[in-house]
């Protein structure tokens, strides 16, 4: 019996961020790689790396050890520590010991050499996603996001928003019916299971998850229910 695979990541809906100043890389990404991604970003200097894998915007991140401008050891330690949750792949001209080692020490997902082969390159990356669980990223204004695989909400860096059981619920239904006013009797049902709840008690929800991200994300439509903001594309 076949396996379904409505839950594995494919490329296409993922957001890659690759990390190299050599130039047989960067003609490979963008000749072999450029229509199989959602977003696919190219760094070749490591301050600019930086800033972009830490705007968490991405996926994963492809580093290669050869960066003209910074050392290899220091800009994983740093993206390690500022976004921890984003997976690694390593890519390196040679298996030197030393970068092997701060691969491991990073929490790298694999190693892999120069040069590069497209189909292995692939299937490391649909190995990668999948295995770390990077979920497909319903993403709001001011870096907020929802990762539908964890079923938690993040503000940029990966830092989560401590919403209670019934702000989460709220605010999933919403989601769920983006694009759609959700009126009251709707939100009573799902998000408070038919039990009592007064308006009072939904705004007094509404206005709590604002606070925690911004104002914008709910809007309410007089007398008839509440939508959420469209997600970013």
């Amino acid at each position: 019996m076949l396996k379904t695979e409505k839950n594995i990541r494919k490329l296409y809906n993922a957001k890659l961020l690759v990390i190299s100043s050599d130039k047989e890389v960067k003609n490979t990404i963008e000749n072999e790689f450029d229509d199989y991604f959602k977003e696919l970003k190219l760094a070749t200097g490591g301050q600019e790396a930086l800033e972009l894998a830490c705007s968490n915007n991405f996926d994963l991140v492809v580093i290669d050890t050869e960066i003209s401008d910074y050392n290899f050891d220091e800009l994983c330690s740093e993206i390690s520590n500022k976004v921890s949750s984003l997976p690694k792949i390593i890519i390196s001209n040679e298996e030197n010991n030393d970068d092997i080692i701060t691969a491991i020490n990073n929490s790298a997902y694999t190693f892999m050499s120069k040069p590069l082969r497209v189909k292995d390159i692939k299937l490391a990356i649909i190995m990668c996603l999948n295995q770390t669980k990077r979920g497909d990223k319903v993403e709001f204004q001011n870096g907020i996001y929802f990762d539908e695989y964890r079923d938690q909400f993040f503000k940029p860096g990966g830092v989560l928003i401590d919403f209670t059981r019934l702000e989460k619920s709220f605010l999933k239904l919403l989601i769920q019916r983006r694009g759609e006013i959700t009126d009251y009797d709707t939100i009573k049902e799902v998000v408070w299971k038919g039990k009592n709840m007064s308006i009072y008690t939904m705004r007094n929800i509404v206005n709590k998850i604002r606070q925690k991200t911004y104002y914008e994300i709910i809007r309410n439509h007089s007398n008839k229910g509440y939508v959420i903001e469209e997600p970013q594309k």
